[in-house]
């Protein structure tokens, strides 16, 4: 799970949920959390170049 700080919640809905499909599992108004119920494996990673501590990871 990871937090991000944004005052575009009206688009972080329209991608993490309408575009990935993300349903909406809490909402404060002010900070809302997506996710799914679905089993699956999942791997994001970019980057430039490795090793610490310029690239962070989250797990």
């Amino acid at each position: 799970m990871s937090n991000t700080a944004t005052e575009e919640l009206d688009k972080a809905a329209a991608f993490y949920g309408d575009i990935l499909g993300l349903e909406l599992l809490m909402d404060h108004g002010w900070f809302r959390t997506y996710g799914s119920n679905e089993k699956m494996t999942v791997q994001v990673s970019f980057g430039s170049e490795g090793g610490s501590p310029g690239l962070t990871s989250l797990s």
